[in-house]
């Protein structure tokens, strides 16, 4: 069955109405599982009704853990639908595999007109108010008090397990030992000089522009909780420092031209949240950005080139691996 005549039983089901109708079904970007925005047409309570709707599904053949858990990215941010933090409003998510052979969720579609991407946002006229807007959402987020979320975030994680995971990751067979062995060094020296957790609170993971949408100077939602867990906040602020750091890339394609510098970020971000982070510990959690970002373009570049998940954006951020591993044991105390 074609995924428009699986949506549209979804869909049918689920509004009670046994002629709705799915229509504009358009692929989105997206490096983890699929994405589509679609119109839904349906009838309730004797009125036509349309809601811009997106949905996400898993990878197929992928275990549902970690980014490829939509279900659980559905969870996460129904818990922040009464909060600050300004996410799409979650219509329905899942794990069950009757409708579309892998977990979904669905949520509501930002866009349209006075909306735009993060990175496609920023211009000289409204980039320090853009910025400012996403750091009062990072501060409110890691603000919230987690320990009422663990049943859909989970329990917290330690830094020590955290830079194990993109450690693992390096392990996994089929990774160029080329890229591999020159994660090494950095992985050493963050192992070696490993500082304490830091405050403790709701972690974003992905904390970049591609992942805001702003309407005019104002974050109107945060995206992609893929990477979202409950550990140390200071990581959120060292990876969006990382896409504001030149030095870090050969590319810039993923650095918005108007971003701030990186110790821009970190002193309006104090300001914001009331929180002195100690330098030592912010190099740090920089350096560790910078491996655990060429963690991922390795890994991901492997799936590239094997043909299981065709993206060549891959192919052009491993060209920064070299740099951002040298400018991370730069900033590694």
């Amino acid at each position: 069955m074609q995924i428009t005549d699986r949506l549209t039983a979804f869909c049918r089901a689920h509004v009670g109405d046994t002629n709705a109708l799915i229509k504009a079904l358009t692929p989105l970007p997206g490096h983890a599982g699929l994405s589509l925005s679609f119109l839904l047409e349906y009838h309730a309570k004797g009125a036509l009704r349309q809601e811009q709707l997106v949905i996400r599904l898993a990878p197929a053949g992928v275990r549902p853990a970690g980014p490829s858990d939509v279900a659980r990215q559905g969870r996460i941010m129904a818990s922040l639908q009464r909060s600050e933090v300004p996410v799409p409003a979650v219509r329905w998510f899942g794990d069950d595999t009757r409708w579309f052979g892998v977990p979904y969720c669905v949520v509501t579609f930002l866009g349209g007109p006075g909306s735009a991407r993060g990175n496609l946002a920023l211009n000289p006229d409204n980039a320090v108010a853009c910025v400012r807007s996403a750091l009062d959402t990072l501060a409110k987020l890691h603000a919230m008090d987690w320990r009422g979320l663990t049943a859909a975030w989970g329990e917290p994680v330690a830094l020590s397990a955290e830079l194990s995971r993109w450690e693992d990751l390096l392990k996994r067979p089929m990774l160029e030992p080329s890229l591999v062995s020159a994660s090494e060094p950095l992985s050493r020296r963050l192992r070696a000089s490993l500082v304490d957790n830091g405050p403790v609170g709701c972690v974003h993971g992905d904390f970049q522009w591609t992942n805001f949408i702003f309407a005019g100077d104002r974050m109107r939602a945060l995206l992609d909780w893929e990477l979202a867990f409950i550990g140390p906040t200071v990581l959120d602020l060292a990876w969006l420092c990382l896409f504001c750091d030149a030095k870090s890339w050969e590319t810039k394609m993923l650095i918005p031209t108007s971003a701030p510098q990186p110790l821009e970020i970190v002193a309006l971000y104090e300001e914001i949240s009331g929180r002195r982070i100690e330098p030592r510990l912010m190099g740090w959690f920089r350096a560790l950005a910078g491996y655990r970002f060429g963690a991922i373009t390795i890994f991901n570049l492997m799936l590239h080139r094997r043909g299981k998940r065709i993206d060549p954006a891959w192919e052009t951020l491993a060209l920064s691996l070299e740099p951002m591993f040298e400018r991370a044991l730069e900033l590694c105390p």
